[in-house]
């Protein structure tokens, strides 16, 4: 094997092995996929995002998310543990000054109904975002992806 071969199949084999590793990159994927936007009411932007957590007791999914939450200084507005959801906010501007509010709902549930694998919980993400506000499609995608990352690990 020449030195351009060897060096390539070892480039190669480490690529592998670090994106292996790389728990964000795994995780992530499934939010990827599952990501939709559409327009809302009143020209507002609804993102939305689910990821399937196998194994993982829906209890232990729920506190995960909501730590997950905190951690991203988003202000928890309501939750219901038993019905599975938090409902979150984000003030961008002062209040003051006609701040506009993003929301986030996260919805926790037994993944079963949709097909899932038996004992998977289903986490959905429905972000909102007022018109007067601009949110990058591609961060909002990022950032919800890394809320389910969070909540896997």
């Amino acid at each position: 094997m020449n030195k351009l071969t060897k060096s390539l199949a070892i480039s190669a084999g480490l690529l592998i092995l670090v994106s292996a590793a790389t728990p964000g990159w795994a995780a992530s994927e499934p939010c990827e996929t599952n990501f939709t936007v559409k327009e809302g009411l009143f020209d507002k932007k609804i993102y939305k995002t689910w990821q399937d957590f196998p194994i993982i007791p829906l209890q232990t999914i729920y506190r995960r998310a909501y730590k997950s939450l905190i951690k991203d200084g988003w202000i928890i507005n309501l939750t219901d543990k038993e019905g599975g959801l938090i409902s979150a906010s984000q003030l961008e501007g002062s209040p003051g000054e006609g701040g506009k509010v993003a929301t986030l709902n996260v919805f926790i549930e037994n993944a079963g109904k949709y097909g899932s694998e038996l004992g998977s919980v289903r986490v959905l993400m429905i972000f909102s975002v007022p018109s007067a506000l601009h949110a990058s499609e591609h961060m909002v995608q990022m950032n919800l992806c890394a809320l389910l990352a969070g909540i896997k690990y």
